[in-house]
């Protein structure tokens, strides 16, 4: 079904391609061949797909030491998006030691025996 699909739109088969070349890149957090491949983008490639793809270009650096350091600040984040959560639902707390204390014990800082 792909690859007739494909064949109906040489269009789709460039970006399909192109996509396929990128995520694979990607996936192998092979940063040379991922930037490589954004520069040498197709030039039949749908205008607004390359410039989307294009746009990743302006955060090169972010992401090269993405691919390169084993670091992230996902769960950082994710801690400050909870937090945010309960100060937004906590409005009904008389004091803000108890609003701490929950954030404490959701986040399995404090245990209660």
């Amino acid at each position: 079904m792909l690859d007739r699909l494909l064949s109906a739109s040489t269009a789709l088969k460039v970006a399909y391609q192109a996509f396929h070349e990128l995520a694979d890149a990607f996936r192998d957090k092979d940063h040379e061949s991922f930037f490589t491949l954004l520069h040498q983008l197709p030039e039949t490639l749908d205008k607004e797909f390359r410039l989307k793809l294009q746009n990743l270009l302006s955060y090169e650096e972010g992401i090269r030491h993405s691919f390169i350091y084993p670091y992230s600040n996902g769960k950082i984040e994710a801690k400050n998006t909870h937090i945010k959560t309960l100060k937004r639902v906590s409005y009904g707390f008389k004091s803000f030691e108890n609003m701490r204390i929950r954030i404490f014990l959701t986040n399995q800082v404090i245990h209660v025996k």
